[in-house]
């Protein structure tokens, strides 16, 4: 059942991947079709799309790129605050969602799930981020190179400190499937595999040529990601926030390395091309 749970997540996430393109073209083609009603009707918006209309895609990326990172930053300062603050509802919360993992527990969940959580464990990320390293290395991809690492490195960094700040207890040694040891807050496997899935789930978005390929990544991605972060709630090893604070925390990341590349990627390539323009 939990396999056929996880295999009907990616496929739901997969279609709505999918669909969310001929609305995200139609939303640009609504925009370029404004700018350029107004360019006709006003001559200093023709002359200054004329002279900067090239920069659009990069301020498009830049505005959308700062809305979501301070969404995704406030979420995760309010829980941050809540464990602070050893706010009742939040545990609370964690309470009810810790006992019903433990009563959901069975042969099969117990096998799936202790799969996740190897998958996304430390050792297994790093090898993974080293296959893909080496693999960007030998096709001459070192920009890609050194953007996985800034992303992957920098996230485990930035996890070990807010674990090391919030010092927060794990649940109960008891009640748990699988040995853990260090501080439970921010959950180091949510917030790990959040941050190199979503950048291996970049780097495959930008090789994909065609979007159901493209859209098919990014699910996998998040579905594995999801898969992970529960399956450490299941094995009684993170509270519920635990996990739900890494993913924050890694999204947040992530966002900030890959807007960084794509917007300096842009510029490069608009100098290039004036450049050969010359």
């Amino acid at each position: 059942m939990i396999y056929f749970a996880f295999c009907a997540l990616f496929l739901i996430l997969w279609a709505v991947f999918y669909a969310a393109l001929p609305v995200m073209r139609h939303l640009v083609a609504i925009l370029a079709n404004l700018i350029a009603r107004a360019s006709v009707r006003w001559a200093r918006v023709g002359h200054f799309k004329q002279r900067y209309g090239g920069y659009g895609p990069v301020v498009i990326i830049l505005i959308a790129g700062a809305l979501f990172t301070a969404w995704i930053g406030d979420s995760f300062v309010d829980v941050a605050e809540m464990v602070h603050a050893k706010s009742p509802r939040l545990q609370d919360l964690d309470t009810v969602a810790h006992a019903w993992a433990i009563s959901k527990r069975s042969t099969g969940a117990t096998t799936f799930f202790s799969t996740m959580s190897f998958v996304g464990g430390p050792p297994a990320l790093m090898v993974l981020v080293v296959i893909v390293s080496v693999a960007l290395i030998i096709t001459h991809r070192y920009r890609w190179f050194l953007y996985l690492a800034v992303t992957a490195g920098g996230g485990s960094l930035l996890n070990m400190e807010l674990k090391r700040f919030f010092a927060r207890a794990r649940p109960d040694l008891a009640e748990m499937l699988r040995l853990a040891h260090g501080y439970s807050f921010p959950s180091g496997h949510a917030m790990g595999s959040t941050v190199v899935f979503g950048a291996l789930s970049y780097l495959a978005f930008r090789t994909a040529t065609a979007w159901p390929w493209k859209s098919a990544v990014v699910a996998l991605g998040t579905t594995l990601i999801l898969a992970i972060s529960l399956s450490r709630v299941y094995l009684g090893v993170h509270w519920i926030s635990d996990v739900g604070a890494g993913i924050a925390a890694g999204t947040l990341w992530v966002a900030i390395t890959t807007i960084a590349y794509e917007t300096l990627r842009r510029l490069r390539l608009m100098r290039r091309v004036r450049v050969s323009a010359q």
